[in-house]
Order: C-alpha cells, then structure tokens, then sequence
C-alpha cells in the first residue's frame, strides 16, 4: 500500500495526457525512494464534454473570426462549467457523469492504495470548480443531484472506511491552481457564496490556492466570501506584481496554462508531501507492520 495519494486534474481545452508531468516530476527527483511511497493518478472529470466543444468550435471556424485560439480557448472554459450547471438534477446528466468519473478515480485508487490513505488533490481551472461540487455534495447527509442523491451510490455502506475515503475525508491538501470559481458565483450576494468545508464534520485538509496576477481565469479565493476566507488557507501569487514581466505583459490568456510549472506550487507541495511521508512513518511506527506496494504513473 501507498502512503499517499496525489491526484491531479486538468484545466480547460482537450486534455493532453502529460499535463501533470512536470508536478510528478519534480515529485520524483525532489523525493528519491521515498517516491516508491506515492500513489499517482490524472483525474479526468469533462473528458466527456470535449467531443460537444470541438463540434461547435469546427462549425464556428465556417464563419470569418479572429483569435481563433483564444477564441477556443474560452470556448472550453465556458462551455465546460456550464454544460455541468445547465443539467444539475438531471439523471445521467453532464453533472453526474463529471463526478462519476471522479468517483471511479477515487475507488480504484482506495482499492489499489488503501481506504485511510492520506490524499492530496491538485486541480486546475474549471477543475477547481467541478471537485467543490463534488466535495460540496459528498459533505451534505442528503442531497437530490449527482452521484450523492439518495445517500450515495449502491454497494457503499455509510459510514464505512470506503464511504468516507470516497467522501474525500482522508483528503490532507487540496491545492487548487488558477481557479475560475468567481466567475459562477460573484453574482451572488456574500452570504450565498459559500465554499466547502476543509476543518468541521470529518474535513481536515488544507487549501491552498495558487493564481496569476494576469491570468483572466485564475482568481484569488480567500476576498471571495467570508465563508471563502475561512476555509482556504492561503492565497499565492505565482508571479508577484512587482516582477517586470508581469508589469509589462498586461492580461494574459497564456499565464493560465503556466501553473503545472510554476516554482512556487512544486516548492510548496514538495515540502507538504515530506511533511506528510514523514508523519505517515511516524505513524507506521506505532502500528503493526504492513505490505506497502505502491503505483505510480
């Protein structure tokens, strides 16, 4: 069994299968052996709305229009979120079938890696958005929508170890890289822009999330609502305004795709993931020994 568990989800616009790469990466030469103690997997939770988008986008291209590039790319961004939203209680809708194909990942990983092993989660972009769905339902005792509706799928005793793995309540980090969450929720007023819970009913994680100063997609989320304030611990800017590059470059479309590479996110989560190697040794110790045989990607 593994020690920890590393998800990563990607952002908008078609998936490319390496887009965590440079995150992993850093993981395995930052860790040597102790990468053998990680369990890693790419979490792909709109992959079922991309064929919909390039439909629409190839059609479009009939017509005369500039910024085709950006033009896709806000397409997806867009287009991804609000095909989840349009459909929330409906019956095998986009919005149950983005969180069936989080909670696939999420069992094969209990079953591969162990039901109380700790999880750290890494999304990106609309990402972001589609995991506190999920997350949101899955701390509510009753909801009427997604893969929750009616306690929960079939075959989950709740309360057991795999109901509350699944439920995301081993979930030690939840690092989220330019997030859009604002751009769904700012038309409410304060006190309706509620996000999830990370240190009450069975929740103990951390939240830290990363943006670009220009990044027109990526937001700081503690200003957001008090409930907001509360429950991400931090705020970093991945580039600080001061650096001329930035004070030269204006809104950027591109600094939305920069954050898998960014220093700051592979210098903070090496750091919390041998924190947390070191407290699951610790651990071990005071336990009887176990077979661990982690994967890795």
């Amino acid at each position: 069994m593994a020690d920890i568990i590393i998800l990563a989800a990607p952002g908008m616009g078609a998936v490319d299968s390496d887009f965590a790469e440079p995150v992993f990466k850093t993981l395995r030469e930052g860790l040597g052996e102790d990468w053998s103690r990680i369990y890693c997997d790419t979490l792909v939770c709109q992959e079922h709305l991309q064929p919909s988008i390039e439909r629409v986008f190839e059609g479009m291209q009939k017509r005369d229009m500039e910024f085709l590039r950006a033009r896709k790319f806000m397409l997806y961004g867009m287009a991804e979120s609000a095909a989840q939203l349009a459909d929330v209680q409906q019956h095998g809708g986009n919005y149950e079938k983005s969180q069936e194909a989080i909670y696939k990942v999420l069992d094969q990983a209990s079953k591969r890696a162990g039901e109380n092993t700790p999880v750290i989660l890494i999304s990106h972009s609309v990402s972001c958005v589609t995991l506190s769905n999920y997350l949101w339902d899955a701390q509510r005792p009753s909801v009427n929508h997604g893969i929750w509706r009616d306690g929960g799928p079939r075959g989950v005793h709740k309360g057991s170890a795999r109901d509350l793995f699944l439920r995301l309540k081993t979930l030690s980090y939840w690092y989220t890289l330019g997030p859009t969450n604002p751009l769904w929720c700012a038309g409410l007023s304060r006190d309706q822009i509620q996000a999830v819970i990370s240190e009450t009913r069975g929740y103990r994680f951390q939240w830290k999330n990363f943006y670009h100063p220009d990044d027109l997609f990526g937001w700081p989320l503690k200003p957001l609502s008090p409930s907001y304030n509360q429950a991400v611990y931090r705020d970093y800017e991945t580039v600080p305004l001061t650096d001329w590059r930035s004070a030269n470059g204006g809104p950027q479309l591109g600094a939305h795709g920069g954050y898998w590479t960014a220093p700051i996110v592979h210098e903070k989560l090496l750091a919390d993931v041998r924190e947390l190697l070191e407290k699951q040794a610790r651990r071990r110790v005071r336990t009887p020994a176990r077979t661990r045989a982690a994967a890795t990607v």
